[in-house]
């Protein structure tokens, strides 16, 4: 609520922040394709990522729906 103009998406992060996550997910897909983890350590690992990203997006959609009723009562 504190922007006030427009900003694009990509804003969202800054440039470290998208270098570790450029980083982070090479790492991933280099061990994935290398073999180095056995099938149920991957299992169990994409199980548990899998888990947590549902959580954050039910979460990111909650503070959606409070971020616009907080902008409705601003309004009026």
């Amino acid at each position: 609520m504190k922007y006030e103009d427009y900003r694009p998406f990509w804003n969202f992060f800054d440039l470290q922040a998208y270098i570790i996550m450029a980083c982070m997910m090479g790492g991933g897909i280099g061990f994935r394709a290398a073999g180095l983890f056995p099938d149920i350590f991957v299992a169990f690992f994409y199980s548990g990522l899998g888990c947590a990203l549902a959580l954050s997006g039910v979460l990111f959609f909650k503070n959606y729906i409070c971020y616009t009723s907080l902008l409705e009562k601003e309004t009026t």
